[in-house]
């Protein structure tokens, strides 16, 4: 990796760097392409797609609702509540 290739995904990614560290990011950039390069070479025709050899699957847990008792307590610390809830500033028109 180049100079200009990290300038210029410098520039995408809105990053800039003062030039005695161009360097050492155009090394560990070239070093992370390499790596890519391994990972692409690797066989996983074998693996399957979800990305798990687990034939149990996830454990499944029943959704209850607990009644806290907190509410009354957690809106002590809103700024401006309104009844029982949070309000935030206005951010979209």
């Amino acid at each position: 990796m180049d100079r200009n290739e990290v300038l210029g995904i410098a520039k995408l990614a809105r990053l800039k760097f003062e030039d005695k560290e161009l360097e050492s990011i155009e090394k560990d950039m070239g070093q992370i392409i390499d790596w890519i390069d391994i990972l692409q070479q690797a066989d996983v025709s074998s693996l399957d797609e979800n990305g798990s050899d687990c034939e149990e699957g996830l454990r499944m847990r029943e959704d209850s609702v607990k009644i806290s008792g907190l509410s009354k307590e957690l809106i002590k610390n809103a700024k401006e509540p309104y009844e029982s809830f949070f309000t935030v500033p206005k951010v979209v028109d």
